[in-house]
């Protein structure tokens, strides 16, 4: 008796871009035992950077956008002479090299849209094998995670889109899809709470999941493990971006 085996035929982009958001579980149908496919990532890579590189053209020729990129920094530089670090004419010096920038603010954005896009696109696929790995025992390989990984992004893209028309629509750089609506139109970039609130952004916990349904897949543990674990560690990156400073 001759046994059959059934091979699942991969999935197209379109369907698994579907699938995303319509059903996270079948996006990821296949992918763990198909061949690499470099355009799972790469498409929404690029993606990722060129709303971002938009972003940046849309904040440094808008005044009010881009006043309050300066006002910002400007916040930041008066803590440092509150502090003592720097003086009062070292500030003055900064701001008016800030402002005689011009132009060379949107190609320094756009620059480093792509490497801090790029450095956290490849890392968070670095992070997400480590613990496939170590902490789950999964023998698959560091592209698989990328390119499961890149699949979530089509969330972070839609929700790149809606930000970059809520602050157009708004024309504030803080009306965003989080909660931090609430606060929008007397938001402090200095107040701890404001910063919470704006970090709990609708689609950045809505891909957390996503990821987490994708890792159980992966690595063939429950959904609910894998979900814990990538809610666990948005936390914690969102933790150490206030911590930085980096979170606005």
């Amino acid at each position: 008796m001759t046994e059959q085996t059934q091979v699942t035929a991969p999935q197209g982009l379109g369907s698994i871009i579907m699938n995303v958001f319509s059903s996270p579980g079948e996006a990821f149908v296949g992918l763990k035992e198909g061949e690499s496919r470099a355009t799972l990532w790469v498409v929404s890579l690029v993606l990722l950077i060129t709303i971002a590189s938009i972003f940046s053209y849309v904040i440094f020729t808008n005044d009010t956008l881009k006043g309050q990129i300066l006002d910002a920094q400007m916040q930041a530089l008066q803590n440092r002479v509150d502090a003592g670090s720097i003086t009062q004419d070292q500030m003055d010096q900064q701001r008016s090299a800030m402002e005689r920038m011009g132009g060379m603010m949107i190609a320094f954005g756009i620059i480093g849209s792509v490497i801090t896009l790029s450095i956290m696109f490849f890392g968070a696929g670095l992070v997400l094998w480590l613990i496939g790995k170590f902490a789950l025992k999964s023998p698959v390989g560091y592209a698989k995670y990328l390119e499961m990984y890149g699949v979530t992004n089509w969330i972070g893209i839609f929700g790149g889109i809606v930000t970059l028309l809520m602050v157009m629509g708004l024309n504030t750089l803080y009306a965003t899809p989080s909660a931090g609506l609430a606060v929008f139109s007397a938001y402090d970039p200095t107040n701890t709470t404001h910063k919470i609130l704006s970090a709990i952004n609708v689609f950045s916990i809505w891909q957390a999941v996503v990821v987490g349904i994708g890792l159980g897949k992966l690595t063939d543990k429950s959904a609910t493990t894998g979900i814990g674990i990538a809610v666990g560690f948005w936390i914690v990156w969102v933790a150490v971006q206030m911590a930085l400073g980096l979170a606005r």
